[in-house]
């Protein structure tokens, strides 16, 4: 909705104009003249109002609602949140100035009013009012100041620069091109790299990965002065190492050269390099994510922690907060681990250092070390984005940090749990766009697939899924709710969090600061209608008492519970005190996993188990004396050297039979019952993984670590 925008202000009262400090300087009367050219226009919330990278040639003054400020960040495409504005502020004056593409991207969060001011009116506002050109000076000028402070990387012109050709053969000419980088002085196992854009952190993630060892500090040169610089001084420079590795040869000098030039400012470099410093490294990657060392964490690591723990302002931990390096930091951690298929990243502050861990496969590996130094600046980042009190360090706290990577968006589950040297920051990442789902990727046994997918194709009743923390239960209730997905059924689910989104289903977020728990979205449920219902978990008796009567009214019902058996789920309804007899009329059956390893199937090797392999792991042989074949792990390029990749489900399945409903309902003990259903011919964790074992899926010590077997 477009129309002209009018003055709100009243006279002896401000203009609403006189709160923007553009204008402040400007009289009742001329901020009046001013909102004649204006146009007033109206945003719904999520709407964006300019695109980063779009053209512009308006700003916007905002006069009611919010907006946040968002950016991607270059090195990782994750789109982040900057800022929230709000009344009396203003955006998009930039491109409004250079002609260039909007550098952000600002989107509505609540219903926003802005008076927008074309690039034609605002050229005729500044020759008929000079106020506004000394306000916008000034504005540029603050503006540039906050920048410099936060970003600290020098700006230098090439043309003024003596540059050794030895120093620029550093590099490959290809990766110099393709980065748009230069070194220009090396001093100290420091190397001084031009760059075009300094935040590119994949540029000195390379640099790093062919000379070894040393610490890359990037300064800033403009683009036309890197292609000036390409086009003639490096032909010449290029020219002049030729000619003196030519005259070295004819010499037969043995010794190694010294670098000898002018470095920035006219300091004079001097230091041994050999040829194993300038050659690119044949070594393969050692896995190790250089990229997390940026020159913030190089330098902190000369420095002692002089501060004292918990000793620092509000103040400090925003500024902190606020620097680039520390911002480029908390980016790469957030988005090397969505690219590496993380499902956890663990940041731990230790005595001296702070440990970065990632969680891929189910194991722990520490990704890097960071010096203590940067334990407050990346820690209270996390927090702000997370929207988290950064000054309460006493208490643990929860948020959410919502991202977008590669057109993808992404959630990460912040948590922050105070500890002897710091805050621990855990974060679960959840890929909500990660929809291909489906039962015949999560079980190989076809027998134990057909039963469970006679299970969900039940009418009614209740189904349980029951497992550790971390086992894979929201996968496999996700994979059977989309089987069975169809617009003629309603299927609803309370969820904590929702960790995927799935199209068709009405998903709801469990919230308990407004007393939106499981068993009162249950509840709402009954009355919506459902065909199918998902609970997250059930946790209580309520809850459990309603999933039980959903599924005894017509209802099909799916939840979780923090069992380790199939047989144990019984036991564990019982002591929430629901009715045996309720239990064994509404349940369908009950799904126990385990989440193992798999082996690489690009490398792993084959062996002969010994007999009393067989025997403990209950490897049933086809004849007497028969040699079985397992595998093991051993490690290649595909596999990062693990000698894993991904994961593989093992599965019990318990079925409800007429014996197990009559055991179930005079309340038998777990024993007892797990005998029955093994007697009905079920599964047990231990059998299906000796099934995955003699498939080569997985190997004997995986197993041990995940599944029970000495019974």
């Amino acid at each position: 909705m477009v129309s002209s925008a009018t003055a709100p202000a009243s006279e002896g009262t401000q203009h609403f104009l006189q709160r923007i400090q553009l204008f402040s300087g400007l009289s009742t009367e001329e901020c009046t003249e001013v909102v004649k050219r204006m146009k007033r226009r109206e945003f719904p919330p999520n709407q964006v109002i300019v695109r980063e990278g779009a053209p512009g040639s308006s700003m916007f003054f905002i006069t009611a609602g919010q907006v946040e400020v968002r950016k991607k960040d270059s090195s990782t495409g994750i789109d982040f949140l900057l800022s929230e504005m709000g009344p009396g502020q203003n955006f998009g004056e930039m491109s409004l100035l250079t002609g260039k593409p909007r550098t952000a991207t600002v989107l509505t969060i609540q219903p926003t009013s802005c008076a927008v001011l074309e690039q034609k009116d605002f050229q005729e506002l500044l020759i008929q009012y000079p106020k506004i050109g000394v306000a916008l000076t000034t504005i540029l000028a603050e503006r540039l100041a906050k920048a410099s402070q936060q970003v600290g990387i020098e700006f230098i012109n090439l043309s003024k620069l003596q540059v050794d050709s030895r120093v620029v053969t550093l590099v490959p000419a290809a990766m110099m091109n393709q980065h748009k980088i230069i070194p220009v002085a090396f001093i100290n196992n420091r190397l001084t790299l031009a760059m075009v854009n300094p935040n590119n952190l994949m540029a000195l993630d390379d640099v790093r990965r062919i000379i070894k060892g040393v610490m890359v500090e990037p300064v800033a040169i403009s683009e036309e002065d890197f292609k000036k610089f390409m086009g003639s001084t490096y032909n010449e420079l290029m020219k002049k190492e030729q000619a003196a590795a030519e005259a070295a040869n004819s010499a037969a000098s043995p010794a190694s050269p010294t670098l000898s030039g002018v470095g920035l400012s006219g300091v004079t470099v001097s230091t041994a390099v050999t040829a194993a410093a300038a050659a690119p490294a044949a070594a393969a990657p050692t896995g190790m994510l250089d990229i997390l060392q940026s020159d913030l964490i190089r330098d902190l690591q000369l420095e002692d922690v002089a501060a004292a723990p918990g000793s620092e302002t509000k103040q400090d931990l925003m500024t902190a907060s606020e620097d680039a390096p520390i911002i480029r930091l908390a980016n790469s951690i957030l988005g090397l681990a969505i690219k590496r298929g993380a499902s956890d990243i663990h940041i731990e502050p230790m005595e001296t250092e702070v440990v970065v861990r990632y969680r891929q496969d189910g194991l722990l590996q520490v990704i890097q070390t960071l010096p203590k130094k940067a334990q407050m600046g990346l820690i209270s980042r996390l927090k702000i984005i997370a929207k988290l009190d950064i000054s309460e360090k006493r208490l643990p706290q929860d948020g959410r940090i919502s991202v977008n990577m590669e057109g993808k968006p992404i959630d990460f589950r912040v948590s922050t749990i105070p500890g002897k040297w710091g805050e621990k920051v855990c974060m679960r990442i959840l890929d909500k766009s990660n929809t291909t789902l489906g039962l015949e990727l999560l079980i190989s046994h076809q027998e134990t697939l057909k039963m469970v997918r006679e299970f969900i194709n039940q009418p009614y009743g209740i189904i349980y899924v029951t497992g550790p923390t971390g086992s894979g239960k929201t996968t496999t209730l996700y994979s059977a709710l989309s089987e069975i997905n169809d617009p003629t059924i309603n299927i609803s689910t309370a969820e904590d969090p929702i960790e995927y989104d799935l199209a068709g289903i009405t998903q709801v977020q469990m919230n308990k600061d407004i007393g939106l728990d499981f068993a009162r979205a249950l509840r709402a449920f009954l009355r919506q209608d459902p065909d199918v219902i998902l609970v997250g978990e059930t946790r209580d008796k309520e809850t459990a008492h309603i999933s039980v009567e959903a599924a005894l009214t017509g209802h099909l019902v799916f939840t979780t519970l923090h069992t380790n058996s199939a047989s144990g789920a019984f036991t564990r309804l019982h002591e929430m005190g629901v009715e045996p007899f309720l239990i064994s009329s509404s349940t369908i059956g009950v799904l126990a996993q385990r989440l193992t390893r798999r082996l690489c199937k690009h490398c792993k090797e084959p062996y002969e188990a010994d007999d009393a392999t067989i025997e403990y792991m209950g490897i049933k042989r086809t004849k007497p004396g028969e040699k079985v074949t397992l595998y093991k792990k051993k490690g290649c390029d595909a596999c990062n050297g693990s000698g894993f990749k991904g994961r593989i489900g093992i599965y019990e399945v318990l079925k409800m039979n007429q014996e197990l409903r009559n055991l179930v309902s005079r309340g038998a003990t777990t024993e007892e019952i797990s005998a029955a259903a093994l007697r009905a011919g079920m599964l047990d964790l231990k059998a299906y993984a000796a099934i995955l074992l003699r498939e080569g899926h997985t190997s004997v010590e995986e197993v041990l670590q995940v599944v029970s077997v000495a019974e």
